[in-house]
């Protein structure tokens, strides 16, 4: 089932998502060596995210549904 996951993180050199939503998550990859987050929706990838500036990154089960929380 999708969930969501809201993000503070960089998406590119000098671009930064600030609490950024994004509904319909089925997947998200953990890169730890790159340090990369990446967001799935269906089997298609949305966006890389840098984790090297996060310092949190929680997943809470609602109902059925994750959401995750990354900054």
């Amino acid at each position: 089932m999708p969930s969501q996951i809201t993000i503070t993180a960089k998406t590119g050199p000098a671009i930064q998502a600030t609490a950024l939503v994004l509904t319909g998550l089925t997947n998200i990859n953990i890169d730890m060596e790159r340090k990369v987050l990446t967001c799935l929706i269906g089997s298609n990838p949305v966006k890389e995210f840098d984790l090297s500036g996060v310092t949190l990154l929680t997943d809470t089960i609602t109902g059925s549904n994750h959401v995750i929380v990354v900054s």
